[in-house]
């Protein structure tokens, strides 16, 4: 595992104004942490080469992120928001997975899964935690 560093990030916006998503849902209850750029172009370039330049990604809307809470409105929301703009570590696997052309790698952070259960959400998220290095399912 790598250690790195990202911001907390509660209803996301997708476009400046908009926390609608493709699907017409809406990313009220969503918390991301925002990852380094540059470590999702350099994860994206070593699955280009490991897969011989055969496969193409694009970067997630969000851009690297780890995936915290996806539409799961907590039981304590009073205490939504409360760390917005707050640095957090996290470690990651860099060795590449895909499910249903999303690419992402295994993540943990204990800081994050405490946040969850001080929500009064369950512990571990499901899918569990990963950070979303890129996508294959929108190339044009």
């Amino acid at each position: 595992m790598i250690r790195s560093v990202g911001t907390l990030r509660y209803s996301p916006e997708i476009r400046p104004g908009s926390t609608t998503r493709r699907d017409g849902g809406s990313t009220r209850w969503w918390l991301i942490v925002d990852a380094d750029p540059e470590l999702g172009r350099y994860l994206r370039h070593l699955y280009t080469i490991y897969h011989r330049r055969t496969r193409l990604l694009q970067a997630p809307l969000w851009g690297v992120h780890l995936s915290v809470i996806r539409g799961e409105q907590p039981t304590d929301s009073g205490a939504w928001g409360q760390y917005d703009g707050e640095a957090v570590e996290f470690d990651y696997d860099p060795v590449a997975r895909e499910t249903d052309g999303y690419v992402w790698c295994p993540a943990e952070c204990d800081t994050i899964l405490d946040l969850r259960e001080r929500l009064g959400l369950a512990r571990e998220p499901s899918p569990p935690l990963h950070l979303t290095i890129g996508n294959a399912r929108y190339l044009r």
